[in-house]
């Protein structure tokens, strides 16, 4: 199984964190990562469950200062038994969108989420 390290900050500590993972990923070390580039910020770094250990150590050796939450993948039975963990991990994403676009920003954000899922 796989899953996501999520990862907090302002923006310029995410694009510093990005570069930083650059060569993990080129490696293999890491299997991906994405992140949020407004600001606050957010990094997903995507890694086997298997590897999540040694994932974080990158991520605190490279400079991850704040959050870091463990999600999985479309398993939500799993991410269900660590309910402070989950909760936590969308209350931060929902703090981060919410500081991004602001509150009417993020109303618009949510409706034209909604409003596309209706259209498919």
């Amino acid at each position: 199984r796989g899953g996501k390290w999520i990862v907090f900050d302002d923006r310029k500590a995410i694009e510093a964190l990005a570069e930083k993972l650059a060569p993990f990923i080129d490696s293999g070390e890491i299997a991906s990562a994405k992140y949020w580039n407004a600001d606050p910020s957010a990094i997903n770094v995507y890694c086997l469950d298997r590897d999540r250990g040694k994932v974080r150590a990158i991520l605190k050796e490279a400079g991850a200062r704040y959050v870091l939450v463990w999600e999985y993948d479309y398993a939500l039975g799993k991410n269900l038994l660590r309910p402070l963990t989950f909760a936590y991990s969308w209350f931060s994403k929902f703090r981060t969108i919410l500081a991004s676009y602001g509150l009417a920003g993020s109303m618009r954000l949510l409706k034209d989420v909604l409003s596309q899922r209706r259209d498919e």
